[in-house]
């Protein structure tokens, strides 16, 4: 959306228009014989009661930023920042689509809490994404991310409950642009009720991480940590403020080398997780730039607000900026093409290749604003201006450029055929 704002609230609006009456929209739309041979039969078949993650919201919030913040936007000419009254109107339109999107998402996925009830505890909110096998819970996003053992119908997933909260303030944020005052106080409410459940039924002392839930023989709930993404997820939608009691700890563990911190990003499982570079390794390590590029939002908030982890977050935004510039840069330097997902250990970029989607993100985290360390961050490491100095190199211009016109054309090109086939 940074390149073309129209063309992608057109993509949006598009897929919001393919939700039924429940709420429910495919993940997958395979539209003809031709795309249907390119697409395993496993994955053609699809339910209604499987959620995925509910990224169009995250979209839609982004859109509202702007509109409030047109200086924030430098692509193309956009009708509807141009005319406040016409991209009001979009939001009034996806409005409730999106809210009937967020119910059906709750409906489906909700947990079974009864278990999780007890003295001092009020866990009101708790989600298990349908669909998962013992090996994958393909549905989250994270396929082959490890999970509880043997799978349970009472888990609960803290990823599931991470996304119904970035869905709460996605809508809180439109229904107080829109005026809509009693939809703002029970947003409110649910959002607060997701940050107390997030902490009571998915906060694990021992392992000082968020983890997964699951019900035991005896029928008591337990966690079953594996440290990595999944642990990072109420972080990076936002769902813990700068005093919240568990975010020097939620730091510790990023920026622990020993578990999920590397030269090349952040990993997506803890070295120390004794599934870690197992089996498919899809998402047992490999470095993936849109989870990174999730963090390095959630440290740049930090690094600009005063509290008891600034000098932290300024540090680790610095360096892991610099980190994944390098990473994703000198592997299109080397092969020519940006990667799905960068080794932990190399930096080489490594399955799909000219992957300029989510991977793309690099222009925009060579965009992101420079920030001073602070006083007590000054010492070894790398410079304040490294990272600035490498964006500034010859074929690192070229690279971005580059990227940025492969994005471009093929958000065009992806628009063009959608009006075709639809």
């Amino acid at each position: 959306m940074d390149w073309d704002m129209d063309v992608a609230l057109e993509i949006v609006s598009s897929w919001l228009g393919l939700m039924n009456a429940d709420g429910w929209i495919a993940r997958e739309q395979i539209l003809g014989p031709e795309a249907r041979s390119k697409v395993p039969p496993e994955f053609q078949v699809q339910y209604p009661h499987f959620a995925n993650p509910p990224t169009l919201s995250l979209v839609v919030a982004a859109f509202l930023e702007r509109l409030q913040k047109p200086a924030l936007y430098f692509g193309a000419p956009s009708q509807y920042l141009s005319d406040i009254a016409l991209g009001t109107s979009f939001l009034r339109e996806m409005y409730p689509k999106l809210k009937t999107n967020y119910q059906w998402f709750c409906r489906t996925q909700a947990g079974n809490l009864t278990r999780y009830q007890g003295p001092g505890t009020s866990i009101s909110q708790g989600y298990r994404w349908r669909g998962r096998t013992p090996q994958h819970t393909l549905t989250s996003g994270l396929d082959d991310y490890p999970r509880a053992q043997p799978p349970h119908p009472e888990e609960l997933h803290v990823d599931a409950l991470s996304w119904v909260g970035s869905m709460v303030i996605t809508l809180s944020k439109i229904s107080v642009f829109l005026g809509e005052i009693e939809d703002r106080r029970t947003f409110a409410r649910q959002e607060e009720e997701i940050i107390q459940s997030i902490e009571q039924a998915h906060w694990s002392e021992p392992d000082q991480a968020y983890c997964d839930t699951t019900i035991t023989h005896r029928t008591t709930p337990r966690k079953v940590c594996h440290k990595g993404y999944v642990s990072l997820l109420p972080f990076c939608l936002g769902l813990m403020v700068p005093n919240s009691p568990h975010l020097g700890a939620v730091l510790d563990l990023t920026h622990d080398p020993e578990e999920l911190w590397s030269s090349f990003g952040i990993r997506s499982l803890s070295t120390k997780d004794k599934y870690y570079g197992t089996e498919e390794d899809y998402w047992r390590g490999p470095v993936w730039i849109n989870i990174n590029y999730m963090i390095l939002e959630r440290l740049l908030e930090l690094a600009r607000q005063r509290g008891p982890h600034q000098s932290k977050a300024s540090e680790m935004y610095i360096q892991l900026r610099l980190n994944l510039v390098n990473t994703v840069f000198n592997s299109w330097n080397a092969t020519g093409f940006a990667w799905e997902q960068y080794n932990a250990k190399t930096g080489k970029g490594q399955r799909t290749q000219h992957f300029t989607g989510w991977t793309a993100l690099i222009v925009k985290i060579l965009a992101m604003p420079p920030i001073p360390r602070t006083s007590s961050s000054q010492g070894g490491g790398i410079s304040n201006e490294a990272v600035d100095a490498r964006g500034s190199s010859t074929q690192l211009y070229i690279f971005a450029m580059v990227t940025a016109f492969f994005v471009y054309s093929f958000r065009r090109r992806l628009n063009k055929l959608w009006r075709m086939l639809c």
